[in-house]
């Protein structure tokens, strides 16, 4: 015990001692400093707001030393610029170590595909509302005269039929006919026999008609026979010149691709 004392005590010890504290304080002392230093401590700035700029264009605006601008996702928007900074993180104004990254979501500059849905015989409402879920934008509202009131009769892009499935861009502005009930002024029934289904169509949507349904006999075996047969009759008959039926009313076609089966029962105009 003696000798323990006399060795804490001794000269040795006491200097080994002083060298262990002051390579301790030395140590913790470079320590506190890398951590003040990579840490930024007492260093913060208020984040900018990049939202409506360019991103190509903010290596002006930003110091490399103090923020760090990082695409993290692209978004479509009609009418954006492409490139522009839609949303960032952090968000304007908050306060944050200076080296901070700031990711960006931008505009894109080609819209998503998406798939068309099928808007015919929804009611507007319904249309509109799945209109919405699928981001496409309601244009023109055509209004013609049909039993199903409110009913989405054709969906159409610059004035042309769109089918159901078809891959359209998601900027895409799809155009409604809409039936608005049968009108109660009469219209004639046209003479549709020898005509083809898409000809009967075009003239039925000049007198305010729509089709009621097409039935095909056993001559139309395939498509390219289906394609060319020719309407043999008609429901209601042709009324020439004098209205008949209500407008936004219905004719049922009967079709074949035997021409000898289409009889004439009343003279055919000269034009279609």
């Amino acid at each position: 015990m003696v000798h323990f004392l006399n060795f804490l005590f001794s000269k040795i010890f006491i200097i080994n001692l002083l060298i262990a504290i002051a390579l301790l304080g030395g140590g913790l002392y470079l320590t506190l400093d890398y951590l003040d230093d990579y840490t930024l401590h007492g260093q913060t700035l208020e984040v900018p707001n990049l939202e409506g700029k360019d991103f190509e264009l903010l290596a002006d605006d930003l110091n490399p030393k103090e923020f760090t601008a990082v695409i993290a996702d692209s978004i479509y928007l009609r009418g954006m610029k492409s490139g522009s900074v839609v949303d960032q993180d952090p968000r304007p104004g908050k306060t944050v170590k200076e080296g901070r990254k700031i990711y960006l979501t931008v505009a894109s500059k080609q819209p998503p595909k998406i798939t068309m849905p099928q808007l015919v015989d929804l009611s507007l409402r319904q249309a509109t509302s799945l209109m919405e879920t699928y981001g496409i934008e309601v244009g023109e509202l055509i209004y013609r005269p049909d039993f199903c009131e409110n009913c989405i009769l054709e969906q159409q892009i610059d004035g042309e039929p769109i089918e159901a499935g078809t891959k359209i861009d998601g900027s895409s502005v799809i155009d409604l006919v809409i039936g608005q009930g049968l009108s109660s002024e009469l219209t004639p029934v046209p003479y549709l026999l020898g005509l083809t289904f898409e000809e009967a169509k075009l003239l039925m949507n000049q007198q305010f008609l729509n089709s009621g349904g097409a039935e095909y006999d056993e001559t139309c075996e395939t498509e390219e026979d289906s394609a060319k047969a020719v309407i043999y009759q008609q429901l209601p008959p042709p009324s020439e010149e004098e209205p008949t039926v209500q407008m936004g009313s219905s004719i049922y076609l009967y079709l074949t691709s035997d021409t000898n089966k289409v009889i004439h029962t009343l003279t055919p105009p000269d034009t279609l």
